[in-house]
């Protein structure tokens, strides 16, 4: 049988390894210790923590306070759901909070379970579904589509050939545009060529659009690039990675520029991200590209609905480049995200680096 120290140290890692953030308070409501996930949320280490009130880490409000101490005193378990919990360095986070007694001397266990991650989950199903439910839509349609444009396009060439020269112009514009609706079907449909993955930095491309965008945005728009040096190679498609950076790198810019935005600025960043769920698989590490701009964000009735096909705020946009951005990303079983506020809007692009051996 294991000693009773073996069985401690069992216990310890294997709250070490719990995602839910776990917090261990005394009567005095000092700070005993923190488990990994804690440290990752808060951003501190038992270390630092060790025997701090629990104010230098939370900001309690008096209610909230109350009832720590009324179930530490009456060894009195009870959850709050939905709570909004203010750090001490003023950052906001929405939790369910769990406070259980768990020794004789009246010490805590407050089990944080941040609902960030949770809706974001939420939310990525929901349009992961609708995503799909648009894309079997406009497939159909695109083909249906397709199917009698082409028969237009033939009989208007038969009868070119039976009018007269001077009348030609006609015809010439019912094949024009025959054409381009045809063209516009096959960007609907979405990218046909296979997904062909080789190791590649991840850097090299960014580079490329940065110079794409700078000689489009001339002095206009200011470039920052803030990379991580130490990320891997990525095995992804090159060409559609590309296209993917591009497309959304373009709408940044756009955006600025559009706006005759004076100090504007975009941002690609690179960072690791450790333990980020996409879909239903926890991967261990991914790569997270942020293309950021300061404009002034999208609109609300459209941020919902941006990942569609043929959704734009711009006259001259084709709304497609989201749609095909997120389809090449999803090839790569990755993720892209938007979050937008006026003078803030970010895109992130998640990658899984495991998938490298």
């Amino acid at each position: 049988m294991p000693s009773p120290q073996q069985t401690s140290q069992a216990l310890a890692s294997l709250v070490n390894h719990l995602t839910t953030a776990i917090v261990l308070v005394n009567a005095r409501m000092d700070i005993i210790a923190l488990n990994l996930a804690a440290e990752n949320l808060f951003r501190v280490s038992t270390h630092q923590m060790h025997m701090e009130p629990i104010g230098t880490l939370l900001l309690l409000d008096p209610q909230l306070k109350q009832q720590l101490l009324h179930s530490s005193n009456y060894q009195q378990s009870f959850t709050s759901r939905d709570t909004e919990i203010q750090q001490a360095n003023g950052h906001k986070l929405w939790v369910d909070l769990t406070v259980t007694p768990v020794d004789e001397q009246s010490s805590l266990a407050l089990e944080i379970q941040p609902l960030a991650r949770m809706k974001r989950l939420t939310q990525e199903a929901r349009m992961t579904t609708q995503q799909q439910a648009s894309s079997n839509l406009i497939r159909n349609l695109a083909h249906e589509i397709k199917n009698p444009l082409g028969g237009i396009r033939g009989a208007a060439q038969l009868l070119q050939r039976e009018l007269n020269p001077s009348l030609h112009e006609f015809t010439d514009i019912i094949i024009s545009e025959s054409d381009r609706l045809r063209d516009l079907v096959d960007r609907l449909l979405g990218p046909q060529r296979q997904t062909q993955k080789q190791a590649y930095n991840i850097h090299q491309i960014l580079d490329k659009i940065e110079q794409l965008l700078r000689a489009e945005a001339g002095s206009q728009v200011q470039l920052i690039r803030d990379y991580d040096p130490s990320l891997p190679e990525l095995l992804i498609d090159a060409n559609q990675m590309t296209q993917v950076l591009l497309n959304v790198g373009r709408n940044a810019l756009q955006a600025l520029v559009e706006n005759q935005i004076s100090d504007g600025i975009i941002r690609l960043k690179t960072r690791a991200v450790r333990r980020f769920t996409i879909g239903n698989v926890c991967h261990r590490l991914v790569c997270c590209i942020s293309i950021t701009d300061n404009g002034h964000g999208i609109a609300a009735d459209l941020k919902e609905g941006i990942f569609f096909p043929l959704v734009t705020h711009r006259a001259q946009g084709s709304g497609l480049g989201l749609s095909i951005a997120q389809s090449l990303i999803q090839q790569h079983q990755g993720l892209i995200e938007c979050d937008s506020q006026k003078g803030h809007t970010c895109f992130n692009i998640y990658l899984p680096m495991e998938t490298l051996s």
